[in-house]
This record gives structure tokens, sequence and C-alpha cells, in this order.
């Protein structure tokens, strides 16, 4: 099988990989130019975004969420979504791959604006009860319900897919016996109006290994799969041990937002602050995402190297330190390699089995 030889826009440097290796098993889709600059005070300029999402592109995503068409007085970051979303490069991806721009959009004006400027794919958001849907889209859960319905109508007459987001789908303090009830119902109820895939989010960070495969065992008896996406965060260590215990219920779409960019407050007004703790959930950081998945020999498609570089350039770019942990233990492509060459190497015959096999030796 012939070598593949790509080039990193970022790094500067020649990749040679095996054709094999380059065909991802799963999709991870990046969420920073979204959701890490939304709710941060400082107004980044347009040029800046456009840069970052242009270069996540080049570090092999398929798909990158890269703005809000929200009103400027909700978001004032997202003030500068046209600019942004007709600044991207489109064309120029790795081995001639399709870019796809997805853009978040709370109403119909929002979705009619989005499919203006050619966004590819739109995005929307609901909960489960009414105290956070008033808390994020001041609307009732069966008010937003046939705001997504409307939208779904809209991007289908215009050749859009559109997917949904279900805010605090692991739970949150002081749900009720019938919340994973609710959430599957959901769930069948957005893919019925067109969502082609419903992502879980776990923003309030309540999830755990063993409720994401109750809740994913329960969402599957409704809906296949491949009509789930999750996205997880990580203030109690949990977020990639949760990653993997949705891959192996078998959840091949996974969103993350770089350097664990993003902290979601709005819903401070709706939970008790002693069940939040003091400090509010980030994201799991693509970075840890990415190499965690590589290491456990899970392809991604994503060059580990270019996707450290984006953290630095999105560190520089808001003035902060960021929450990867491989961005912080200075772990690079090479380290990566080793640990996927140790892992290849290691005989994983049981003990058991090598005391029998050695004592039909003696």
């Amino acid at each position: 099988m012939r070598a593949q030889t790509s080039h990193c826009h970022i790094c500067g440097n020649i990749r040679r990989t095996k054709e094999k290796s380059m065909q991802p098993e799963i999709e991870l889709i990046e969420i920073g130019p979204r959701e890490g600059l939304q709710y941060y005070k400082k107004y980044v300029p347009a040029e800046k975004k456009i840069s970052l999402v242009n270069m996540l592109f080049d570090c092999g995503f398929r798909k990158v969420e890269v703005t809000s068409f929200v009103h400027p007085k909700a978001a004032p970051q997202m003030k500068d979504a046209v600019d942004v979303l007709h600044g991207i490069q489109r064309s120029g991806g790795r081995e001639g791959q399709q870019r796809v721009c997805q853009v978040l959009v709370p109403n119909e004006t929002g979705c009619r604006s989005a499919i203006a400027c050619k966004a590819d794919e739109i995005a929307v958001w609901i909960f489960l009860t009414d105290a956070l849907s008033y808390s994020t889209v001041n609307r009732s859960v069966s008010e937003q319900l046939k705001r997504i319905s409307t939208i779904c109508e809209i991007a289908r007459a215009n050749a859009v897919k559109v997917s949904a987001y279900i805010g605090a789908a692991f739970g949150y303090p002081g749900e009720d016996a019938s919340h994973c009830e609710k959430m599957c119902a959901m769930v069948a109820k957005l893919v019925q109006l067109g969502c082609y895939y419903v992502c879980l989010n776990d923003e309030l960070a309540m999830a755990s290994p063993v409720t994401v495969r109750q809740h994913l065992g329960m969402c599957m008896e409704e809906v296949e799969a491949s009509k789930l996406a999750v996205h997880f965060y990580e203030n109690r260590g949990m977020g990639l041990a949760n990653v993997l215990a949705a891959y192996e219920s078998g959840i091949r779409i996974f969103k993350s937002s770089l350097g664990g960019a993003g902290v979601h407050s709005y819903f401070r007004a709706a939970i008790p602050a002693k069940s939040l703790g003091k400090s509010e959930p980030h994201g799991l950081a693509t970075e840890d995402l990415v190499y965690g998945l590589e290491e456990m020999g899970i392809a991604t498609g994503i060059d580990i190297d270019c996707l450290i570089r984006c953290g630095r350039f999105l560190e520089r770019v808001l003035g902060v330190k960021l929450h990867s942990r491989i961005q912080s233990s200075g772990l690079t492509g090479d380290t990566l390699n080793e640990a996927k060459i140790n892992l290849a190497n290691c005989n994983y015959q049981s003990f058991a089995a090598r005391v029998k096999t050695a004592g039909s030796q003696i």
C-alpha cells in the first residue's frame, strides 16, 4: 500500500502515513470557535476567529462548529457571525476533503441568516425542563420544540442538515425520576422532526461511565446509535472515561472544544449553588480527547501536533491558560507514536494462559 503525503499548514511539516491509518474510525466535531468563544467577554476580532477555524480544518477536522447566529445582545462575541462564515476557507481540505461549517441558531431568524451565509449545517438546542430552558433561550420546552420544528422545515427546504443538542442530558441536581424517559422521548422526537443526529450534552458534568451506558442503552431502544453524539465536560476527571464508555456503547460521533474552552454560567440561576461546587465545569479538551483515543488505537484522522499548536494559538488569543492536560504535560506526536508502538508490541495474553503455556513446556 502506497504511503500518502500531506502538508500541515500550521507547523509546515510533511507527514507520511499509510492510507489505512488516515481513515478515522470516529467523527470528531470541533466546537471551540463557537462554544469556546461565545461567552468570552473580551471581543476576539473576526480575522482571528477565521484563522482559528482554518487552522482546525488543517488539523484534519471535517466539521467545525464555527459560530452562532444569536442576537448580539445575547452573545456580543458572535456579532461577527456573517463575517466569520464568509471568511473561512471552504476548499483545500486534506486530500480534497470537504470542509463543513456548522452554526448554532436559536430561532427562525438565525436559521434564515445562516442559510443566506451558506452555512453547511445548522445546530439547535433544547433542554428537558422549563427552568433550564428559560435560563438559556427564555422560553418553555414546548415553545422551543415548536421553533425547532420550524427551523427543520426551513432547513429541509434549503437542503441544509440540522442536528440538535439536548442540554443536561445526563442529569442535573434535583432531577426527577422520569429524566431518562423524557430524554429518550426527546431524542426520538428530534429525529422525527428531521435532526440527523442528536448530541447528548453534559455541561453540568453529571455523567459517569455507568450513567453514560445506562442513558445510551435506553436511547438506542428508540433510535440507532448513528443518530447519537455526545459532548462531555471535565471538572471531575470523568471526561475521557465517559468517552470510552460511549464508544464501547456504539457511539461514533463526539463533540469537543479546543483546550476545553467554554464555560456555561447561564444555569447558575436555575440550580442551587451547593449542587455545583465551587468550580464551573469546562469541556473535555479536544487535545486530550484526540491523544487519548489515538493512544488506545482508535483512529481520529487528526494531527495531534497541529492540534496542540491550535490550542496554543487560542490561549494567546484569549490571554488565558486553558485546560488541556496534553498541553500542560508537554506531550507531542512523538510521545503519542511511542505509546502506540508500545501498545502494538504488548502481549495481552492472560496471566492464566501464560502459566498454562509455561507449565506445558516443563
